[in-house]
């Protein structure tokens, strides 16, 4: 199955630290749990790139450590010395999985900025 979503319907962003580097991401639903895309200007054309994504619960928890994977690991794809999700912005009204999201975002980082807003 393909992911789809309507560059209408952005329900936030996520900030990462990316080998020193910061970098903003845009967050979707879709047809999937959350969508990560990183939305850039090339040759003054918008382009973007797929990051991530979470089909459903289940895969986001496992993703973020917090329930094991297919290795019988739990480690936070997000949360290494590649790459950390350092703040995430979540507009509740858009997203209807916001407070599960939030739930599992305080579960798997030690160490992060978590802002609601209402648009």
């Amino acid at each position: 199955m393909a992911l789809y979503w309507d560059w209408e319907d952005k329900i936030g962003e996520v900030e990462a630290v990316n080998h020193g580097e910061t970098y903003k991401y845009s967050l979707y639903q879709g047809n999937a749990f959350l969508i990560v895309l990183y939305e850039y200007k090339q040759d003054e054309k918008d382009m973007y790139s797929m990051h991530g994504f979470f089909v459903d619960e289940a895969h986001a928890k496992r993703c973020l450590g917090i329930n094991k994977n297919a290795d019988g690991d739990n480690y936070n794809i997000y949360d290494t010395a590649y790459e950390k999700w350092t703040k995430v912005r979540i507009n509740k009204k858009k997203y209807k999985y916001a407070k599960k999201l939030v739930d599992m975002l305080v579960k798997a980082f030690d160490d992060i900025n978590i802002e609601i807003y209402t648009e």
